[in-house]
């Protein structure tokens, strides 16, 4: 199978059944909005070392927030429910409290119910109080700048993490800009994030090391800086000089599909890409099999 005279590789990538939250964070104005918004999405690229996967969502027409001020929406993804929970507690109390003039609301409308307010709320050392605002139950924190306002439940439904694709690519130069092209493409949808640097991962990583101290490390099969000489098991194409790779977690497995078609389709229509394919762990990471010629145009179905 090929698009654009670009081999897509039979292969599947190996995804995972991921909790996740979305929170809306709004500011009194834009700049506190997203400043706040985007502190508390740092450090969260990936499950394997940062406790969970976070990103801003792509906004839809009709996007609003419940106090019609300034706002961003995010989704943050982890392993398990208690592991998200923690990381709820610890990005809400450490880097949205302490923004000037935010408050955060619970952006799902369905889930497991989780108290992040009443958490959060214990900061205010006994004088927080529950209040009813927006038509939303929500805890009031004081702070030196006057308050805190935090829904008191949020709600964590149950999405996708590790959705990928792989270019392979003639240069990394080519390769860069295919997996740039893909990560505005496949980003532009409501309903996911990217949560690497710009979208795109320019370290793939494998399950396992040969550390015992390290849960992953680097895909030498793939890394044009090992020789075959020094390892034999080198599986990197002939003509390939640079692997770079697409990251997706979303709220449904529909909308992870829909986005690895974009991203792939936005990857295969730029020049120097030699073929796509995905990662897979044998079943290490999750169990979540996406077959990419599968949910391609003209594939299998």
């Amino acid at each position: 199978m090929e698009i654009n005279g670009v081999k897509i590789r039979d292969t599947h990538c190996e995804a995972f059944e991921a909790p996740f939250s979305r929170l809306v964070i709004t500011g009194r104005s834009g700049k506190w909005a997203s400043e706040a918004a985007n502190l508390a999405v740092g450090c969260a690229t990936s499950v394997i070392g940062c406790g969970c996967e976070a990103g801003m969502e792509a906004r839809t027409p009709a996007f609003t927030t419940p106090d019609a001020r300034p706002g961003n929406a995010v989704l943050l993804f982890a392993r398990t429910t208690e592991t998200l929970g923690r990381e709820l507690v610890k990005r809400a109390g450490q880097t949205l409290l302490p923004a000037p003039t935010v408050s955060v609301f619970n952006g799902l409308d369905a889930g497991e119910d989780f108290e992040l307010g009443v958490k959060v709320g214990f900061f205010g050392n006994g004088f927080q109080r529950e209040e009813r605002r927006h038509g939303r139950d929500c805890v009031s924190v004081p702070i030196t700048s006057g308050e805190f306002l935090i829904e008191k439940r949020v709600k964590i439904g149950r999405g996708v993490g590790g959705a990928n694709f792989w270019i392979f690519a003639a240069s990394q130069k080519a390769g860069l800009r295919a997996a740039e092209r893909a990560a505005e493409s496949a980003g532009e949808m409501p309903g996911l994030i990217l949560p690497f640097a710009g979208g795109v991962v320019a370290a793939a990583s494998r399950v396992g090391s040969k550390y015992p101290f390290l849960a992953a490390s680097t895909q030498e099969d793939y890394s044009p800086g090992v020789p075959e000489a020094k390892n034999p098991g080198r599986k990197l194409p002939k003509g390939v000089e640079a692997v770079f790779e697409i990251v997706i977690d979303a709220t449904t497995l529909e909308i992870a599909k829909n986005a690895l078609v974009a991203g792939i389709r936005a990857a295969c229509a730029s020049g120097g890409v030699v073929e796509i394919g995905a990662a897979n762990f044998d079943g290490k990471l999750g169990d979540i099999n996406i077959p990419l010629r599968e949910i391609l145009p003209g594939g299998a179905t």
